[in-house]
C-alpha cells in the first residue's frame, strides 16, 4: 500500500478498538510498528518477552484487525526489532526450547538434595558480588517446553527490563518444577548485565529472620537500609510469609518503597498469590500487579529434552531409548526427573557399566516406584467412562452433548489432579485439544465443586465433590 503511515494508523485503530485502550496501550506502545507486506501482517516489537506474550495473547485480535483494514485474511508475523529470523505467530514450535550445553572437560557433580540453609539471622541478606558464593543456574541453561516457556520469557525480560515492563515478576507452581532455578538465572544475569546493581537474593523465610533478628537487637534502620536500598529484590518461596503478620506488614512496606524507586522485585510460590492462606490483601494485591506466570508440569518432549541437556551437562552419554524410559516413568517434576538421571549415572559408575535400558530398569525400579505418578491418563478415561457410561470415543471426540462434555471435563481435572501431566498433554490426549480447553474445563469443575446445587449430569451422587470422590476410591488414591 502506497500510505504506508496511513496503514499503520488504521491498523492501530483497529488493533486498539479491539483490545480496549488500556490493554493496547500496555502490549502496543510506541515501541510497537503496524505495517502490510503482500499477504502478511507485519508486527515489529521491542523484545522476545513482548513477542511471545502477543503470540500467545492477541493473534486472533491482530489478524481480525488485519482482515478489517484490508479485506484479506492476513498471515501475521510478530518479529522483535533488528532481528534477523522473525517467527510467525501462527507457526508456533510446540517443541522445547534448545539449550546449548558445552560439555565440561570433567565430570559436574550432581547438585545437593539439599542446598544450603540461609544466612542464620545474624547474617546480612544474601548480596553475593560476581564471582564470589555458589555460582546458581543460568538462564540459558533452563530447558522450556510450552508449560514453563512464558516464565523463561518474563525472566528474560525481566533483567533486560530492570522492571519497566512489569513489577513485580511471580513465578508460580508445584514443587520442582524450575521456578529456583530461574530466580537463581535471574540474579545471576542482572548482575552480569548490570554490575553496579545491588541484588538480594534469599528465601521468605531468610527475610523473616533477618527482621526477628533486627526487631530483636533494635537494628531496624540497617535492617531497612539494606533491604530497601535493593535494586533488585529476589525472594523464593513467598508463600512462607503465610500468617506471619508483622513480617508481612514489613515486607509490603519494603515491597512499596522498592517498586516507588523503580526496582525490581521478583519472587516465587507454591501457588497462585490470591490462593495464597492467610496472606493478607494488601500483598497478594500488590503481587497480583504486575506479571504473574505459572509454572506447570513438563510435557513429554520437554522432559526428554530436560533430560538430554543434563546429561550432556555430565558428559555423560545416555541412550534415547532410556531418556524416553525415565521421561514416561517420571512426570511430576524437573527435580525428580534430574534426581533419577544422578541415580542411574552413580549406578553405572558403581557397576562400571554402560548405561542401555536394562541397567536403567535395574537402577531405577525402586525410584520409579516411588516417584512416578500411580494415575495415568488411561486409568483416569477408564474410571470416569465406566462410573459415566460412556465410550471412550466420545471422550476424545467432538461432540458436545452434556453427556459427554460434562465427564471429559471431569475427566480432564481428575487428571489434571491426579496423573501429573501437563494442560498440553491432557488436551492432546482427550482428542486433541489445546491447553486452553482443558483450563476451562478446570475451572468450571472447579466451580462445580464449590456449588452445593445440582449440576445437570450428575449420574445419581448428590454432588460433583461426591462425583470426585467415587473416581478417586476407584483408583485407589
Amino acid at each position: 500500500m502506497a500510505d504506508l503511515a496511513g496503514v499503520e494508523t488504521t491498523l492501530r485503530a483497529a488493533v486498539a478498538e479491539r483490545l480496549g485502550e488500556a490493554k493496547f496501550g500496555l502490549w502496543f506502545g510506541d515501541g510497537v510498528r503496524f505495517g502490510v507486506e503482500g499477504d502478511s501482517l507485519d508486527v515489529a516489537v521491542p523484545s522476545a518477552f513482548s513477542r511471545e506474550w502477543i503470540q500467545g495473547h492477541f493473534a486472533e485480535n491482530l489478524i481480525e484487525a488485519g482482515h478489517a483494514v484490508t479485506g484479506r485474511t492476513l498471515r501475521l508475523d510478530v518479529r522483535v526489532r533488528d532481528e534477523a529470523e522473525p517467527r510467525h505467530a501462527e507457526v508456533i514450535d510446540p517443541t522445547p526450547i534448545e539449550v546449548r550445553p558445552t560439555a565440561p572437560s570433567h565430570p559436574v557433580a550432581a547438585p545437593s538434595a539439599n542446598p544450603p540453609k540461609n544466612p542464620g539471622p545474624n547474617s546480612a541478606p544474601r548480596e553475593r558480588p560476581r564471582g564470589q558464593g555458589r555460582p546458581g543456574r543460568k538462564l540459558d541453561d533452563f530447558v522450556a517446553g510450552p508449560g514453563n516457556k512464558l516464565a523463561l520469557a518474563a525472566a528474560r525480560e525481566a533483567v533486560v527490563s530492570e522492571g519497566a515492563s512489569f513489577n513485580p515478576l511471580v513465578l508460580h507452581g508445584g514443587v520442582g518444577l524450575g521456578k529456583t532455578h530461574l530466580l537463581e538465572g535471574i540474579a545471576g544475569a542482572l548482575r552480569q548485565r548490570h554490575p553496579g546493581l545491588k541484588v538480594v537474593h534469599l528465601t521468605a523465610e531468610g527475610f523473616t529472620n533477618d527482621f526477628l533478628d533486627a526487631m530483636r537487637s533494635g537494628t531496624l534502620p540497617a535492617f531497612r537500609a539494606r533491604y530497601r536500598g535493593a535494586g533488585a529484590l529476589i525472594v523464593d518461596d513467598v508463600h512462607f510469609l503465610a500468617a506471619k503478620r508483622a513480617t508481612q506488614d514489613e515486607f509490603l512496606h519494603t515491597f512499596n518503597a522498592l517498586v516507588a524507586e523503580g526496582a525490581l522485585v521478583v519472587m516465587a510460590c507454591d501457588q497462585h498469590p490470591r490462593q495464597i492462606p492467610k496472606l493478607s490483601d494488601e500483598l497478594a494485591t500488590r503481587f497480583v500487579g504486575g506479571m504473574v506466570v505459572k509454572l506447570d508440569a513438563p510435557d513429554p518432549v520437554n522432559r526428554r529434552g530436560i533430560l538430554k541437556a543434563k546429561a550432556a551437562a555430565r558428559g555423560v552419554d545416555v541412550p534415547d531409548v532410556v531418556i524416553a524410559y525415565i521421561a514416561e516413568h517420571v512426570r511430576s517434576s524437573v527435580r525428580e526427573l534430574e534426581g533419577a538421571l544422578h541415580s542411574l549415572i552413580a549406578h553405572a559408575l558403581l557397576v562400571g557399566r554402560r548405561i542401555d535400558l536394562t541397567l536403567a530398569r535395574t537402577a531405577l525400579r525402586d525410584t520409579i516406584r516411588h516417584t512416578s505418578q500411580a494415575v495415568a491418563l488411561k486409568d483416569v478415561e477408564r474410571v470416569v467412562c465406566q462410573l459415566f457410561q460412556v465410550e471412550a470415543e466420545a471422550l476424545r471426540s467432538s461432540s458436545r452433548a452434556h453427556a459427554v462434555t460434562y465427564p471429559r471435563m471431569i475427566a480432564m481435572t481428575l487428571a489434571r489432579k491426579h496423573a501429573g501431566a501437563a494442560y498440553s498433554e491432557i488436551g492432546r490426549f482427550f482428542g486433541g485439544r489445546n491447553h486452553s480447553t482443558v483450563i476451562a474445563a478446570e475451572k468450571k469443575v472447579n466451580a462445580w465443586m464449590l456449588d452445593a446445587r445440582r449440576v445437570r449430569l450428575l449420574a445419581g451422587f448428590e454432588s460433583v465433590a461426591d462425583i470426585f470422590s467415587s473416581l478417586e476410591r476407584t483408583l485407589g488414591i
